[in-house]
């Protein structure tokens, strides 16, 4: 998707408000515990309009996993800021499932290991 937005609603966390060639709803995805009702408003991004693609070129496979009715199903997760400004908090590529049923962002072990690795490396020259 290509859209313009104005750059003096620019956040670090957001691009601001969402244009008007592009419709935007966030859907529940309750394996990992957003849903549109939470306090902000969660769940995956899925975007329709003018300026978004209608499929994958030559990827009919795809296009019909990646599609629903018009709407663009993106895997990102979001929330509606108190601004209306869409943030992106996670992805649902990104998430796996611990065995007490939990999910978890790769991200966040990957950082947490880091950190593990370090700490390692620093107790074991010191």
């Amino acid at each position: 998707m290509g859209t313009l937005t104005d750059p003096c609603e620019w956040t670090t966390e957001t691009n601001g408000t969402i244009v008007g060639s592009a419709e935007i709803k966030l859907v529940d995805y309750p394996e990992a515990g957003y849903f549109t009702n939470n306090e902000p408003e969660q769940g995956e991004i899925w975007i329709k309009g003018d300026s978004v693609t209608v499929g994958y070129y030559e990827n009919d496979k795809e296009t019909a996993e990646a599609f629903k009715d018009g709407w663009f199903m993106t895997g990102d997760i979001g929330e509606w800021t108190k601004e209306g400004h869409l943030r992106i908090i996670d992805r649902k590529k990104n998430l796996v499932k611990t065995q007490n049923g939990e999910y978890i962002a790769l991200e966040k072990v990957n950082k947490h290991c880091n950190g593990i690795l370090r700490l390692s490396v620093i107790l074991t020259v010191c």
